[in-house]
């Protein structure tokens, strides 16, 4: 049975902190980690962070864990922000219809997948983004796994894109993933 599977399981501080700081390496980044203890609690906390740069934005890559002995360890979902400024407005926002959408039949994502266009809402100001959200696959069973949470917004001529995933990373590889996504959707909207 994989840990993914089981009721119960441990984060392993340490070796989530070796993942994380040879990915920072790879990347150029400045990694930091905390240990911090709660008060009437018996379990510390751990502050995962990476700051690099990803082409002409800066990356924030950061994660908190909070270790419950005798139970399940809970991590906050593990979040990617890019910003930079930008001079045009660009929004890019996917989320799970609620009842009322559905029912209603708001917010279509006429994606010309009948799966996604009932069950997501899509809202984006830039065409080439919608493209390649409707013809990339990958990128397409990412952003509407239950998983992931993404999206891109301008305020103050400063472009954020985030994107949020669930769990923890087990490999370097888990990064990569994230971060090829990040740059094809950074290379969209150039």
């Amino acid at each position: 049975m994989s840990l993914d599977n089981q009721f119960f399981y441990t984060i392993k501080p340490e070796s989530l902190k070796t993942v994380w700081e040879n990915f920072s390496k790879r990347i150029n980044g400045k990694f930091d980690f905390k240990e911090s203890i709660r008060a009437n609690v018996n379990g510390p906390i751990y502050t995962y962070v990476i700051l690099s740069h990803l082409d002409d934005c800066k990356l924030k890559i950061h994660q908190t864990v909070y270790i419950n002995p005798g139970s399940n360890d809970q991590p906050t979902p593990q979040e990617y922000t890019l910003s930079r400024e930008n001079s045009s407005d660009t929004h890019f926002h996917i989320w799970r219809k609620g009842f009322f959408e559905k029912l209603f039949g708001l917010n279509k994502a006429d994606t010309g997948n009948p799966e996604i266009d009932t069950n997501f809402s899509l809202k984006t100001n830039n065409k080439k983004l919608e493209e390649l959200f409707k013809t990339n696959e990958k990128l397409r069973n990412l952003l509407t796994s239950s998983a992931y949470l993404f999206f891109i917004e301008t305020r103050k001529r400063v472009l954020t894109m985030k994107l949020k995933r669930t769990g923890i990373v087990k490999s370097i590889d888990d990064f990569d993933s994230d971060i090829e996504i990040l740059k094809l959707v950074l290379n969209t909207i150039k």
